[in-house]
């Protein structure tokens, strides 16, 4: 029987730090399978209630080894029980679970940066300045510290001081690592080994100059990094296809090209590229590397299957049948 999971019956899985090793090896596996053109019905499809102001975004992919999902979320605030994912078998396409998506989010958006922390991070990364101090900054900094043993600092800097306070104590003990809060974006990234930009800005929040040489930038979201760090260092992205040509452009990168002083020909490759060595990381020491992580169904597909099999291990879910 398939089962449903609901936030609630969740909740142990995204307070347990080591759950996540097992997501970021899924996720990593998913980013090489796509990079062999190996992951199928990858798509993102937007849609609309008769108010065709009230949108709802669709997304699909099969991943070898995860199955085959489909995640339907609302675009509109409001709606409820409007933001799930379905999960099926990818040999015989049994239903195996409806799952509740706004926690699962955080941990589908933040795994891949953790993997991508792990490959194109300067060799033992100990600090981490981190831009934000909400949902996804806390998946973040939780996949980058399982993924990295060596991190052993964090500076973290949100624009509001009570928030970033009490971001900071909690993950400092959720994880067992130093995180500090800190007066300024500059004050947190400056001599960062990596620097995590997990803001809701759609404007550029950081300049070049406070970027170490040789660090490690992972930005979520677009328009976060402003152009000139775009045009000096080495770009990795999770998906060329969304972040050249994706429904909604994909910036600073579509205002470059706009203007004829960047191409897509300048991207070092995708992240699975790397992972199965078919592109080289950074060519120097002092060479900056920016991992742009745009979101890809197949890690839907991917945290859910993750979600699902520790459900099943523990016991947790409501059985259901549609017979």
């Amino acid at each position: 029987m398939a089962i449903i999971l609901s936030e609630t019956d969740l909740e142990r899985l995204y307070q347990t730090p080591a759950a996540i090793d097992d997501l970021l090896k899924l996720i990593e596996d998913s980013l090489a399978a796509h990079s062999r053109n190996e992951v199928a019905g990858q798509t993102r499809v937007e849609t609309s209630l008769v108010d065709v102001t009230r949108k709802f975004r669709i997304m699909t992919a099969a991943v070898p080894g995860a199955g085959f999902g489909l995640r339907i979320g609302a675009l509109f605030r409001g709606a409820k029980d409007a933001y799930f994912h379905l999960l099926f078998d990818n040999d015989n396409g049994d239903l195996l679970a409806m799952v509740a998506g706004r926690g699962l989010n955080v941990w589908r958006t933040g795994a891949p940066a953790g993997v991508a922390a792990r490959h194109l991070a300067p060799p033992n990364a100990k600090t981490l300045g981190l831009l934000g101090s909400g949902r996804q900054a806390r998946g973040q900094l939780a996949a980058i510290c399982r993924a990295l043993p060596s991190l052993r600092q964090v500076q973290v800097f949100s624009p509001t001081e009570a928030h970033r306070a009490a971001f900071a104590k909690d993950m400092s003990a959720w994880l067992g690592i130093q995180v500090e809060a800190v007066d300024s974006a500059r004050v947190a990234i400056q001599n960062a080994a990596i620097v995590g930009v997990a803001t809701s800005s759609r404007e550029a929040v950081l300049e070049t100059d406070w970027v170490t040489p040789g660090a490690l930038v992972v930005s979520i979201t677009s328009g976060q990094l402003p152009q000139d760090l775009i045009a000096c260092s080495r770009i990795f992205v999770s998906w060329k296809e969304e972040v050249l040509a994706g429904e909604a452009p994909r910036q600073p990168y579509a205002a470059m090209i706009a203007a004829g002083t960047w191409s897509g020909d300048k991207i070092a490759g995708e992240l699975g590229e790397y992972i199965l060595g078919k592109v080289r990381g950074r060519q120097d020491a002092a060479e900056t590397v920016v991992f742009e992580c745009v979101g890809m169904p197949s890690w839907d597909t991917t945290a859910t299957a993750w979600a699902y099999r520790w459900a099943r291990e523990h016991r947790i879910g409501t059985s259901f049948t549609l017979d």
